[in-house]
């Protein structure tokens, strides 16, 4: 009796750490709990059919999230704006809607805020277009219907903005097709030689075709008044068809990237990893990672906290959490500068897509994220336990 009682202990023991290996670890599931979230975009709002791609910034007094406000459908490609609300209560409730920038009916799209933290200056760079994603790979058309790329900025927390300037040829060499800036916030480097440098990722084709997509890093050397041409992801033999792609700057200066993998690798590797050990101007290999549970999709990373001004580095990394599938957004964390990550929170349960987060203050997290089905862009704040 004794030996089957232990054997039975000893199997259940197994079963739950076998569990929770599965599973990464253990995590919280805060889904369920409504009074910690807002909704800053749903169908409908000031008559926008849907709103799609959030990015989120903060500045010294304001959170602000940006979209495009799509007119008509939730197609990628059609009558677009880029538009804009602030909150002064970090994301509790949300000034109405705002147009930073409307093109008549051609498309306005992929906000990238970066913030320039000793100037409380808020840098923006989007693309327009005037033609489909299918027409940019497949059909010839000439470079003033090319996609293009605009500069704007903000240094009273959002109120009013500069006049966008185009910046297409300091960030896209003619003969890419697609350019796609972000979509997620940039980052403003914070140690080494190149101090202040605000660096962007964006999603590239080198060819023509489906089969032709990169990614590459765009950065700045004067607070967002001009641009350059970074690392470029040229290898179209290596296992990654790169696209959307996030970024972080580690502790010892490298930059940690993170791709959607536009050829899904497998289902069980849908994104890419690299670094570039240089201040963004040249990647190392990028190789396919079966760290993240997600599927192809655009996913955010996110600095917590650094062992050079707090206790412990910790890294953040939002995605939904199955591998065929836009659903179940988690928060995971790496305590190690990216080499490892585990499952922190479940954000949402069921529909839930592209996404973005800002640090509040020392203890909040916020979240945004696409859901019910592009419908609507709900904004969840966390409370993160150091």
């Amino acid at each position: 009796m004794k030996k089957s009682f232990l054997l039975i202990v000893c199997c259940l023991v197994f079963s739950a750490l076998s569990s929770q290996t599965a599973e990464n670890i253990t995590f919280k599931d805060i889904s369920q709990d409504s009074t910690n979230t807002s909704i800053p975009y749903y169908s409908g709002l000031e008559g926008y059919f849907s709103f799609r791609i959030p990015s989120l910034i903060k500045s010294n007094t304001a959170l602000i999230a940006f979209a495009e406000g799509r007119k008509n459908s939730t197609s990628d490609f059609g009558d677009i704006d880029l538009v804009y609300r602030r909150s002064f209560n970090n994301g509790e409730s949300w000034e109405p809607l705002k147009l930073l920038y409307d093109q008549d009916t051609l498309a306005v799209q992929n906000p990238v805020p970066i913030f320039v933290s000793e100037e409380n200056k808020i840098v923006l760079l989007f693309n327009t277009t005037s033609l489909s994603e299918h027409d940019v790979l497949n059909k010839d058309y000439g470079l003033e219907e090319e996609r293009k790329a605009y500069v704007t900025s903000s240094t009273d927390d959002g109120e009013t903005w500069e006049t966008p300037k185009e910046i297409t040829r300091q960030v896209k060499l003619k003969q890419w097709r697609w350019h796609a800036l972000g979509p997620v916030h940039g980052i403003e480097l914070r140690y080494g030689t190149h101090k202040g440098r605000l660096i962007a990722p964006v999603a590239i084709s080198i060819g023509k075709g489906n089969k032709v997509y990169t990614m590459a890093l765009v950065y700045s050397d004067d607070k967002g008044e001009s641009w350059n041409i970074g690392a470029v992801d040229d290898n179209l033999e290596d296992e990654v068809l790169a696209n959307e792609t996030t970024i972080v700057e580690l502790t010892d200066g490298r930059i940690y990237v993170n791709t959607r993998d536009q050829n899904g690798g497998s289902l069980e590797k849908n994104r890419g990893e690299t670094y570039s050990s240089d201040s963004g101007l040249g990647f190392s290999d990028v190789v396919e990672s079966d760290k993240f549970p997600g599927p192809v999709v655009q996913s955010a990373l996110l600095r917590w906290s650094s062992e050079k001004e707090a206790s412990k580095n910790v890294l953040l990394f939002s995605t939904p959490s199955h591998v065929d599938k836009r659903l179940d957004l988690i928060v995971m964390a790496s305590y190690d500068e990216s080499e490892t990550w585990q499952s922190l929170f479940k954000i949402h349960d069921g529909s839930s897509a592209y996404s973005d987060m800002v640090k509040l203050n020392k203890n909040t997290l916020g979240v945004i994220y696409e859901t019910d089905d592009y419908k609507k862009i709900r904004f969840r704040w966390v409370t993160m336990n150091e």
